[in-house]
């Protein structure tokens, strides 16, 4: 005699409560005085307990679960639930499931959470189920305990769904799925199921992404217009994404999965499709390369379904619902793609982009109109009413991070695309202006615990800047008188505070920051007021290029003591703390960002004193000591492991200085090449009778246009001469060629620096132009470094390509003679080698160097035997020409490989640490031994193998190393028998390395 739910009595809800412990007591076993335990295995009695407690349950809600009733019973229920589920039963565990469910939500999360390990292995068994009826309760249960599971409790649940094989078993049924004779509910929960399980557990995604069958198959569905099936394979690419590598694999064969992503956004899909495809796509851009990868099979329809979404809201009151308000921070995160640079930048302009922005800024922005502003201070005073309103603060940091990455990423001559979006993008720039004059103005009473306003200015600051620097003539015009006339009232006096913030930091003594927003607006205020010429003039009178250089150092000296640089106005979900395996491209002003700012204001005080002298030989220094402590500063910091924007920064500042690029360790090598006359094989000779001898792989690469014609550039005659049965061509240049110049373009070339007096610059300039020579003409010309832009590279691997392959002149063999499948791009031999070039090789080789020299038979011949696998070749040739040696797969990748195929990977870093013994190589040496031990790290169980291979070679420091990763896990290698297979020296070795473990704490 159940009532309707709104009129159930004391009454009747006591009666249902003695019915559910007069079922329950049939099950309740006491085991002793302080447990009794529930176990009945009678399944008409299970079935009547499931009853009971569902009728029981079904007189409370979330808002009455504090009835002393049903707390005084929830302990009694899981214990009941628990075991019955445990039985596996078919005819009762799918009725005992749905009572889970039931009770999870009606009991609060946090009451339940001391039986949620129970309750999670009785459920995960019952994954694999083949009824309907049993597995889809299962799975929404389970996936109601997961989302709310502790965090301190994830590693028990991690390890009870690997024992159950939870994983495998929703893969399985999802691989099962066939429309028309299994339900779309029953794929959409297992899919939510499997997405919730990725995202608490970044391990559990490999065997989805790394399953073929798995992924055709929801690629399949993904095609069918069911929006229930669409959001669910959504969830599933959205949680898959967070792994580095599982977004590739997503973007190998990915238009069909991004064509559905991005019809999801649009606005006749459901609120929950649009918001989870505007999800995926963030996650997709986590990292610069996979954007672009993305940006570049979707480039239009992305945008434009992202700035539809900024654009087409509605609110009320001015207050937007919750749904809506969530729609809006996720394109407007999507929006933050802005970051990187890419042909999308042209279509957020095109699909009016500052509209969108404005729209969030001012209230009923569609209904008003921003034309007849008779003046600058106008508009002003109109920004500064929009401003006071505060329409929407959570988003005011989106806004000015999207648009300042708009303005630094902008072409030159970007106002021809503006397509009359001119007066929205003019009153952002005075909106993010004002914001900045404000911040300013505040100084000390900035408040960092106000998270919102804090944020919001610390990234209007950044966007000023980025304005202010943009390339674009049209907004860093118009951002400069903008902030000027803003700052023409007590600006001096809001300069002065700046300057002496700063020069306390250094002077202080201290080694931590004392306000991080407030050093962030300090910083980007004394490059944004450096930039105008009159506040240039005011800072270096008080002494602001010292005062910034000081910071510097102190920034130097300090560095592992400061905390970030950024004050993270976006809180992060719990799914972006969990991505794993991405190796993503640093943001020019996430890493040493303090850094950045200051040398972005030094640039331009060194600019302004420069031109103040009339474009004098170098910058005013008040004492030489100041201009040797700027060399040695920038220098340092150029050359340094520093982020991108302060090294270009530096470099940027240091060509005023003469000193042009960027020193590297392989330039240096090839720069020894270029001075070694024996290695050359083409020689330039001048009209006043000087020659330069030169490599033409070098030359080819670096610099193309300084090749006679037939071999791809063009110069003067060339004759050839046999030297030592080497051919070296000779090339007359032209009378009009510079000597200097050219020998400091070809400084340049090999090596990516070069050091000019003023007197040779015009003529390396027009020879740097001529040549087409674009990073060294950057430089020459003083134009500032753009925006997000990565450390140039000395591209040598180029010469590997088929177009360059004709100047290779020897062929290195691995250890193997035949490999099935091997195949060459570059010829058409079958057996396994890599092309080369003696020139290389030498220069990162002495012992090779040696050996080309010797005359020996070896040194004529145009093949070389190198004693490692064919693995290990790779590896190697990629060290002599980028200087980097490759790492092992990481992630994912390495710790779902079996114990043979990482040692197929470790021994190939074996074998050349071996050979680094032979041939003298040290740096490539300490780089194996680095890799080798960070592998060990990670998997200990190959420390055994690594022993006897690097025994074996003789290489005992190597062998004393993996000894000592051994040592922890000793007593299991001992029991285990794997020791057995060492000589009684090696396992010593390791017993001293485990007893000196021991000793020390371990």
């Amino acid at each position: 005699m159940a009532s309707s739910k709104g009129v159930n009595t004391t009454a009747h809800i006591n009666t249902l409560h003695q019915r559910l412990y007069h079922a329950l007591n049939l099950g309740f076993r006491v085991c002793d005085e302080k447990e009794k335990k529930w176990t009945c295995t009678d399944i008409e009695i299970q079935r009547h307990v499931v009853k009971s407690i569902s009728a029981f349950l079904d007189c409370f809600s979330r808002a009455t679960a504090n009835n002393r009733l049903i707390k005084d019973s929830i302990a009694d229920i899981a214990r009941a639930l628990v075991f019955i589920l445990g039985c596996k039963n078919r005819a009762v565990v799918g009725s005992a499931a749905n009572v889970v469910i039931k009770l999870i939500r009606i009991v609060p999360p946090s009451i339940l959470q001391s039986y949620s390990l129970d309750l999670v292995e009785s459920l995960s068994h019952l994954l694999s189920c083949q009824q309907l009826e049993v597995s889809l309760p299962c799975a929404v249960a389970l996936n109601a305990i997961l989302v709310n599971v502790r965090e301190t409790k994830e590693k028990q649940v991690w390890k009870i769904l690997e024992d159950a094989k939870a994983v495998f078993s929703v893969v399985a049924n999802l691989q099962n799925f066939s429309e028309g004779s299994i339900s779309v509910e029953w794929f959409q929960e297992m899919a939510l199921l499997l997405s919730t399980v990725m995202l608490k557990w970044p391990q559990s995604r490999f065997s989805v992404w790394n399953n073929p069958a798995l992924m055709v198959m929801l690629e399949s569905v993904s095609q069918k217009p069911d929006m229930g099936l669409r959001f669910a394979t959504l969830k599933i690419y959205s949680s898959v994404a967070l792994c580095g590598h599982g977004a590739s694999e997503l973007l190998d064969n990915g238009k069909p999965m991004l064509d559905m992503m991005i019809s999801c956004m649009d606005e006749s899909s459901p609120q929950n499709a649009r918001i989870e495809g505007l999800k995926l796509a963030q996650r997709l851009a986590t990292g610069n390369r996979e954007c672009l990868k993305m940006i570049n099979m979707c480039t239009e329809p992305l945008v434009n379904a992202t700035v539809r979404t900024m654009s087409k809201w509605f609110s009320s009151a001015g207050k937007l619902e919750h749904d809506q308000m969530s729609l809006l921070v996720e394109a407007c995160k999507l929006a933050l793609i802005t970051r990187w640079e890419g042909k999308h930048h042209i279509y957020f302009w095109k699909y009016r982009i500052s509209e969108a922005l404005l729209s969030l800024v001012v209230e009923d922005f569609h209904s008003q109109s921003l034309d007849g502003y008779a003046s600058l201070e106008e508009e002003i005073s109109t920004a500064e009413k929009v401003l006071n309103a505060n329409f929407l603060p959570s988003l005011r940091s989106y806004v000015w991070d999207i648009i300042g990455y708009l303005a630094a990423h902008c072409e030159e001559e970007f106002d021809s695309i503006l397509h009359g979006d001119e007066l929205s993008l003019n009153f952002l720039v005075t909106c993010a202006c004002l914001t900045f004059s404000k911040s300013v103005q505040k100084g000390y009473q900035i408040c960092q615990n106000d998270i919102v306003s804090a944020s919001q200015s610390e990234s209007a600051s950044r966007t000023v800047l980025m304005m202010i620097y943009s390339p674009s003539k049209y907004i860093s015009s118009r951002a400069r008188v903008t902030l000027s006339f803003i700052l023409e009232e007590g600006g001096e006096q809001n300069l002065n505070s700046l300057v002496n913030f700063l020069s306390f930091i250094p002077s202080s003594g201290g080694y931590i920051l004392p306000n991080i927003l407030q050093t962030t607006v300090c910083l980007v205020g004394l490059a944004c007021y450096s930039s105008i010429p009159q506040y240039a003039r005011f800072i270096l009178r008080n002494q602001g290029l010292e005062i910034l250089l000081s910071f510097c150092s102190w920034y130097q000296r300090n560095r592992e003591n400061i905390g970030a640089s950024s004050f993270a106005p976006y809180p992060q979900s719990i799914a972006e703390k969990r991505i794993c395996c991405w190796a993503c491209t640093e943001d020019w002003d996430n890493k040493d960002a303090f850094l950045l700012y200051a040398l972005l204001a030094l640039a331009e005080l060194v600019n302004h004193s420069f031109s103040e002298q009339n474009h004098a030989k170098e910058p005013s220094m008040k004492s030489e000591n100041l201009k040797d402590r700027l060399c040695t500063t920038l220098q340092e910091i150029r050359d340094g492991t520093y982020g991108s924007g302060p090294r270009w920064y530096a470099a940027h500042i240091l060509s005023y200085l003469g000193y042009y690029g960027f020193q590297h360790k392989l330039g240096k090598r090839l720069m020894a090449a270029y001075e070694d006359e024996e290695c050359s094989d083409m020689r330039l000779l001048f009209a006043s009778g000087n020659s330069v001898s030169v490599n033409k792989v070098i030359i080819a690469v670096r610099c193309p246009m300084l090749l006679p014609p037939k071999e791809g550039g063009h110069s003067g005659s060339t004759i050839s001469t046999e030297n030592f049965h080497r051919t070296v061509q000779e090339i007359r240049m032209s009378a009009n060629v510079d000597t200097l110049a050219l020998v400091k373009l070809l400084e340049f070339a090999y090596s990516g620096y070069v050091e000019v007096e003023s007197s040779t610059l015009k003529k390396l300039k027009t020879l740097a132009r001529h040549c087409k020579a674009k990073v060294l003409l950057q430089m020459l010309c003083r134009r500032r470094p753009k925006w997000g832009s990565s450390i140039p590279r000395i591209d040598i691997p180029l010469a590997l390509t088929p177009k360059l392959i004709r100047f290779s002149d020897v062929i290195l063999l691995p250890k193997e003679a035949n490999m099935a499948g091997f195949n060459c791009c570059l010829c058409s031999s079958t057996s396994p080698h890599a092309h080369s070039h003696r020139v290389i090789l030498s220069s990162g080789c002495e012992y090779l160097r040696a050996l080309f020299r010797s005359g020996m038979q070896e040194s004529h011949m145009d093949r070389l035997n190198v004693p490692v696998s064919w693995l290990g070749l790779t590896k190697l040739v990629s060290w002599f020409y980028c200087d980097e040696l490759p790492n092992p797969p990481s992630g994912c990748k390495w710790n779902n490989m079996d114990t043979e195929a990482k040692l197929h990977e470790l021994q190939a870093y074996v074998e050349i640490y071996s050979l680094t013994e032979w041939w003298i190589m040290e740096d490539l040496q300490n780089d194996c031994a680095q890799v080798i031990l960070s592998c060990l790290e990670s998997a200990r169980e190959l420390s055994i193998k690594t022993i006897e291979l690097a025994a074996s070679f003789s290489m005992w420091k190597l062998v004393e190393a993996a000894a000592n990763h051994a040592a922890p896990i000793y007593h299991q290698l001992r029991d285990s028998g794997e020791l057995d297979e060492l000589d009684d020296e090696l396992v010593n070795l390791i017993r001293t390395a485990a007893v000196q473990f021991s000793q020390q704490g371990g």
